[in-house]
């Protein structure tokens, strides 16, 4: 089931659930994390930007542009923040949106700009309706993790899926991982 990223932890530790999804680590000390994909977060214009001429652009270049962003703040939100700020230029978020999807498609409409997750537009990249572009400044490793308890027993289908996630690591490598951390 989907939740807000900073639940999760409390309903794992809780047993509301065996397993959860974040991409933080996160602070409680009954929880294990273990790292199981490494992403970035990806800036994506529509075919019609000029943007899309270019290779990568400067944090600079961003100052006029509109971002659509997602309506629930997250780390990697209060990243991006926190470098506009720190390198002196404007973020303007005249948008904010309930889902990726949502952002996407408004995006691919020419509707404004956005830094979502690069496993999430793979996709649209692929079939050109979205257009990545490097920001070397916003090049920040986003790490997706699965979080469990560290006492009691998991369920057999979570036990199930951390050996099944295990061993795609060994077949696919590069931005799969599994190791767990503390």
């Amino acid at each position: 089931r989907r939740g807000l990223a900073s639940r999760i932890p409390g309903d794992v530790r809780d047993y509301g659930a065996d397993l959860g999804v974040v991409t933080y680590q996160p602070e409680d000390a009954e929880l294990q994390s273990v790292v199981v994909y490494h992403d970035q977060l990806a800036f994506v214009v529509p075919q019609s930007h000029p943007f899309t001429k270019r290779r990568q652009v400067s944090i600079k270049d961003l100052g006029q542009e509109p971002f659509v962003a997602h309506h629930v703040s997250s780390p990697y939100r209060l990243k991006v923040i926190e470098t506009f700020k720190k390198k002196r230029v404007d973020l303007k978020m005249p948008v904010e949106m309930p889902t990726i999807d949502a952002i996407k498609k408004f995006v691919a409409m020419g509707n404004g700009v956005a830094l979502l997750p690069a496993i999430t537009v793979e996709r649209e990249v692929s079939h050109k309706e979205l257009v990545r572009v490097q920001v070397p400044e916003l090049a920040f490793d986003r790490k997706l993790r699965l979080i469990h308890r560290r006492e009691g027993t998991l369920s057999h289908a979570a036990e199930a899926l951390l050996a099944v996630v295990e061993a795609q690591t060994e077949l696919r490598r590069g931005r799969y991982a599994f190791a767990a951390e503390r």
